[in-house]
């Protein structure tokens, strides 16, 4: 089957700018003081930890980013300087009700400079998880963290377990496309991902929702082969994602891009959250 690197590359933060879609209502008797956070090569974590704030979703750090956090505390009108290779900047914005929760977003609007990376430009792909969540070395030692004798997980333990569930979502998913469509395979960093050659009609068609694997979910069939072949039967994880209290989720096969349009060599397109604009351009990048 034919195979592609992906060669899309930024080559400075403003080539991928990312501005949050989120809603919090301001209310002058609110306890939580909420601010907009720009930023610049530098993680969401490193700014957040700082100064104890709330944040709904992670973006990227080789990046220029924007979005909405908290604070319990009034922390000044504003805080940082856009100046040098990293920063980051504080603005007020009001005050809320509630603080700002992960999760409490709608989705991430985008502006990617495509570097001169030759596209066809669609209007859907395939929501695998990307590189950063599913690279090997990440999911290889979620696999043994999740198989080891520990009752309770800390965040980063947490994070590589997700990477391996992760990994198994995307395997099982590729393998239900690879047995309706043809396709060819994009790849990054020692990770493949399948990308059929079918139309939106085709993919419309698909089944909306694929199981993210926890003991509270069904539909966990489909992964029975692709746990075998990794030597573990899915009653025996299952069990231990009982006793981690994963519980488990539903995610999105696919993604309908929109608000897409190309701006001389830029770009611009809005994604629901937890969805990856690398995974759509390894879809767009021309075979």
């Amino acid at each position: 089957m034919k195979e592609l690197e992906f060669r899309w590359e930024r080559k400075k933060p403003e080539d991928f700018i990312v501005k949050e879609i989120s809603e919090f209502p301001i209310c002058e008797s609110g306890n939580h003081y909420l601010y907009l956070l720009a930023k610049r090569n530098m993680t969401t974590l490193e700014v957040c930890r700082k100064f104890n704030l709330s944040y709904a979703g992670m973006k990227d750090k080789f990046a220029l980013t924007f979005q909405k956090v908290s604070s319990a505390e009034f922390l000044g009108s504003t805080i940082g300087k856009p100046q040098g290779e990293s920063w980051f900047l504080l603005k007020f914005i009001g005050k809320v009700r509630k603080k700002v929760r992960i999760g409490n977003l709608k989705g991430n609007l985008f502006a990617v400079n495509l570097n001169n990376l030759p596209v066809d430009l669609r209007s859907w792909f395939i929501n695998y998880y990307d590189v950063q969540r599913v690279k090997e070395e990440n999911w290889r030692r979620g696999k043994e963290i999740l198989f080891g004798k520990k009752r309770k997980l800390n965040w980063r333990e947490n994070f590589l377990v997700d990477s391996y569930l992760s990994y198994l979502w995307n395997r099982s998913f590729e393998r239900f496309l690879k047995d309706r469509f043809p396709g060819y395979y994009v790849t990054e960093k020692g990770c493949r991902f399948f990308i059929p050659s079918t139309s939106p009609e085709e993919i419309k068609k698909l089944p909306k929702f694929w199981t993210i694997l926890g003991y509270k979910k069904k539909l966990l069939e489909p992964y029975r082969e692709i746990l075998k072949e990794e030597d573990i039967s899915l009653e025996s994880l299952i069990e231990r994602l009982r006793e981690l209290k994963i519980k488990g989720d539903y995610r999105m096969t696919y993604v309908e891009v929109r608000k897409l349009k190309l701006f001389k060599n830029r770009l611009i397109f809005e994604l629901p959250k937890g969805s990856f604009a690398t995974m759509f351009l390894k879809h767009i990048q021309r075979a």
